[in-house]
């Protein structure tokens, strides 16, 4: 503060400045905040009472001012600091070095020293149990064990994998025990034959609709095409035909491809000599060739309805003939049957009218002349398509009911057994025949209480069928092994009125799906040991018919 005098005023020439006393004034702070802490640890020291002890006002330590310039209350708690970085409560006393504190610290230390004598004592333990565990083996029992069987297996193994190992560069498995996989093989369980790994089904396009139809691509191994027909439930502006393209190696996904036409499908297939093409049989009569290429759900061509070709819902249709000498076989439900150029559908090249309610269709192996179709009159016919003498051939009757399905066995190996075949029946039985001893079959396989809608013999076991029924019965027959029972019989589904309508091996021979009346593809894995034949099982087969040819006619 400058003061003013009386030179100062009366003369502006001479100014002379000089130094006073300033006072300075502390105001407090208009609220006081304070913080309450008890606690409920019991005490062991004399000097405090029974109870929660209570802790006065609690502060920070710049905030303790005495406002006579006494000390501060020692009972007073601060917030402190270690040399650790860590918090800590402590009581400041006169004499320095809180009470709470020190109790904190020995309880620490006594924690400290009590999980470190329990460690002590688990590894005194863990050695002790180690010490007991080892044996130093004499020289004897040394010779014993290298000597024993199971030892010198153990050696002989792990010295082949490594080996195996070193020596190879190809992900290949080294840890492939032969021996074990021979036992297993000889101690083959049959409830372990099969198992459901998955099912394809989508809400809109699938769910609700029959499977009529399904294929294996010949050329991508991986991909299945099922053929749906209607749904009684769908929108109206969905088609009642369609066929889906599913993918095995991505069960959970959406089909690769949707086909659609305007009548329901009755059969349909992968065109053999073509990846890209489908073709497909409809109620109405019409025969369709769909194009994955092509960027649309519907056919690229499509047969018209004629007195030139069907008129009647086409049941079987399939490709036949070599890579450059193929044609389409089509057959309707009154019997007549069309030969199609695939890549012109406009006209067949020929017809054949065999007059009969033809429900199935199959060619023998490496024969495009002859094929065998199965009826709703009770019958199996034999067709020849050319020669001298074309049409019906041979006729071979025994089933007392519609005739669902029939297969030509479709295996080549040292034997030829393309002379057999396999016919299914509403009369519960599924019959073997050979083409070249008509009329009779050779066998009858029964036991199923329902209506076998389907039967298929393996692509690669000679001796290998599987059938499937309206109750959801899925049954494997090995000949080889049983010919009165089936070797496997498993139900898919616990679900009411599921019928198995269609079942087809996948051309290795470990795999089968399976359609049902429900819009529901099921995958089938079978068991390698059942699916995949051994080097004896064509000579086997060959004395299992002989066998079945010597049974009483009055069985068949």
């Amino acid at each position: 503060m400058i003061e003013s005098t009386p030179s100062m005023i009366t003369s502006s020439k001479a100014i002379s400045l000089g130094f006073s006393k300033v006072a300075q004034t502390s105001i407090p702070p208009k609220e006081h905040i304070a913080y309450n802490k008890e606690t409920q640890t019991p005490t062991e020291h004399g000097d405090r009472e029974d109870g929660p002890f209570v802790y006065d006002t609690l502060q920070w330590e710049d905030e303790f001012h005495s406002t006579g310039g006494g000390p501060v209350d020692s009972r007073r708690l601060v917030y402190a600091l270690t040399s650790d970085e860590e918090d800590s409560l402590s009581v400041d006393t006169p004499g320095g070095g809180g009470r709470v504190q020190r109790e904190v610290q020995a309880a620490s230390a006594l924690a400290a020293e009590d999980m470190a004598k329990v460690t002590r004592d688990e590894r005194a333990g863990e050695e002790q149990k180690k010490e007991a565990r080892i044996r130093i083996l004499t020289e004897q029992e040394r010779e014993e064990l290298e000597m024993s069987e199971g030892f010198q297996l153990f050696l002989s193994r792990t010295s082949r994998v490594v080996e195996r190992t070193v020596t190879t560069r190809d992900a290949l498995d080294s840890f492939i025990d032969y021996r074990a996989d021979a036992d297993k093989k000889d101690a083959f369980d049959s409830k372990e034959a099969v198992r459901v790994t998955h099912k394809f089904v989508e809400e809109r396009w699938s769910l609700g609709r029959i499977v009529a139809s399904l294929d294996w691509s010949p050329f991508h191994p991986e991909l299945l095409l099922a053929g749906y027909g209607e749904n009684q439930q769908m929108a109206s502006s969905d088609p009642d035909g369609v066929a889906l393209v599913w993918n095995l190696n991505f069960p959970g996904a959406s089909p690769e491809f949707r086909l659609e036409e305007s009548s329901r499908i009755t059969s349909c297939c992968f065109v053999r000599f073509h990846p890209h093409l489908i073709v497909g049989g409809t109620y109405l009569g019409r025969i369709c060739l769909w194009d994955n290429r092509v960027n649309k759900h519907t056919p690229v061509q499509r047969t018209t309805i004629s007195s030139n070709a069907h008129t009647y819902p086409v049941f079987c249709a399939q490709v036949v003939g070599t890579q450059n000498a193929h044609n389409l076989i089509s057959i309707s439900d009154d019997g007549r049957m069309c030969t199609w150029t695939v890549d012109m559908l406009a006209k067949p090249i020929e017809t054949l009218e065999l007059q009969k309610p033809v429900k199935s269709m199959s060619l023998p192996l490496n024969d495009y002349n002859q094929l065998v179709v199965g009826a709703d009159d009770n019958r199996a016919y034999l067709v020849h398509r050319h020669g001298s003498k074309t049409g019906v051939q041979s006729t071979f009757e025994s089933h007392t009911g519609p005739v669902t399905s029939v297969h030509c066995h479709p295996v080549s190996g040292p034997v030829d057994f393309s002379n057999l075949f396999l016919t299914s029946s509403f009369d519960y039985t599924v019959k073997l025949w050979s083409v070249k001893e008509p009329p009779k079959p050779v066998y009858t396989f029964e036991g199923n209480i329902d209506y076998i809608l389907d039967a298929q013999w393996s692509p690669v076991h000679p001796a290998l069928f599987a059938a499937v029924d309206l109750q959801g019965r899925f049954d494997l027959w090995n000949l080889n092994n049983d010919t009165e029972m089936p070797t496997a019989t498993t139900w898919l589904e616990k679900q009411a009125n599921l019928a198995l309508k269609r079942v087809r091996w996948m051309p290795s021979g470990n795999t089968v799906a399976i359609g049902d009346n429900k819009g529901q593809v099921h995958i089938v894995d079978i068991n390698e040991h059942l699916s995949q034949p051994r080097g004896d099982e064509w000579n086997k087969f060959v004395q299992t018919v002989q066998k079945m040819k010597t049974t009483p006619s009055w069985l068949n």
